[in-house]
């Protein structure tokens, strides 16, 4: 458990600085749930990503500092945590104590990447890459995989373009300026969007290839016409050759792509309101998040998971309460794994936050 402090944002889920009050311990078992156990990590500040063998990462404050200067004010920097399947570490003692340093991924090695008031590094036991040379910030990574490789964006030669990243390397072209990056697999392929005229459509692409750009179809408005998509996630490739984008439209309209058979899935769940996918596997189940129908943010959130056609309305993961009381605020999930453990969590009325592992039981 963490305190929270955040804004609520147009009754969306927005954190704004976490300020950590409790002692780390690892993970402890917590009550079942319908279909999955449900294990409480007691992370100091909320998660941001999973790996497939269930590391989890996030970030936590610090640090705070009091300015004497008039108007009076506090300063507060982040730092990364990381759960490694046993317990949870704090990482400050790896960055600066004002580098507000922030994790957003981390693989199956326990290896993490982020960025910092420094630029974009790269973590791997113990010891922290930083991608640019001091005092240039050109470079951003935002997913990494099994392989050890991660993604992002960087400046070569002054042209702003996909890169991919590896420990002590060199940031290398993937593809060419005018593509964002988010995500990548062990297979080496890359999700992201471009402009596509005044319309941002989502693609898929071999970073080994980069001619191998597949456009990912638009979900399309009341008159015919392609609406704003962007992609959050791509899952790894299965023995059938499958592989899974997940993504979101303009007007909160989630959507599954699977590229082996060109195959485009608007995802649903009727009534409800602030619809969103974050994560999917290579089964093609989809995690998200919304408020439920009837009900009002923040205390209406829920977590959500999706069967591969996409074809029904989610699973309410927390149906009955499973794992968040009555009174949870932004109850929301952050990830779902090949496993298909699902990572979730809510806050409570005081702004305390709470972490879980949601694993399928055969």
């Amino acid at each position: 458990m963490s305190k929270l402090i955040y804004k609520l944002d147009s009754r969306k889920i927005a954190f704004m600085a976490i300020l950590a009050v409790t002692a780390i311990v690892g993970g402890m078992p917590a009550a079942s749930a319908a279909g999955f156990s449900v294990q409480q990590i007691k992370s100091p500040g909320p998660a941001v990503r999973m790996s497939n063998n269930a590391n989890v990462t996030g970030f936590y404050v610090a640090k705070c500092v009091t300015l004497s200067s008039q108007p009076k004010r506090t300063i507060c920097y982040n730092a990364p945590w990381l759960y490694d399947g046993k317990s949870v570490s704090k990482l400050s003692g790896s960055f600066p104590s004002n580098s507000n340093a922030k994790a957003v991924a981390v693989n199956d090695a326990a290896e993490l990447i982020g960025g910092d008031l420094t630029g974009a590094w790269y973590y791997s036991k113990g010891q922290v890459d930083y991608v640019d040379p001091a005092g240039t910030k050109v470079s951003s990574l935002y997913a990494l995989n099994n392989n050890g490789i991660a993604v992002g964006i960087s400046s070569i030669g002054g042209i702003y373009q996909p890169i991919t990243y590896q420990f002590n390397g060199a940031p290398a072209p993937a593809l060419a300026s005018g593509y964002s990056v988010v995500d990548i697999n062990d297979a080496g392929m890359i999700v992201g969007w471009f402009k596509n005229g005044t319309v941002e459509q989502s693609f898929v692409a071999y970073s080994a290839d980069p001619g191998s750009i597949v456009a990912i179809p638009n979900l399309m408005d009341a008159s015919g016409k392609s609406i704003n998509c962007r992609p959050v996630r791509i899952s790894q490739k299965n023995s059938s050759g499958a592989v899974w984008v997940a993504g979101n439209c303009a007007g909160n309209r989630p959507f599954l792509y699977e590229a082996s058979s060109d195959s485009l899935t608007e995802l649903f769940y009727p009534g409800s309101s602030n619809l969103s996918v974050v994560s999917v596997n290579s089964s093609g189940m989809a995690a998200g998040t919304a408020v439920k129908p009837g009900a009002a943010a923040p205390e209406g959130y829920t977590a959500l998971l999706w069967a591969a056609d996409g074809a029904s309305s989610p699973l309410d993961l927390n149906g009955n309460h499973a794992f968040a009381p009555a009174t949870a605020w932004n109850v929301h999930a952050t990830d779902i794994n090949e496993a298909g453990t699902v990572l979730a969590g809510y806050n409570d009325t005081s702004g305390n936050f709470y972490t879980f592992l949601l694993r399928p039981i055969p």
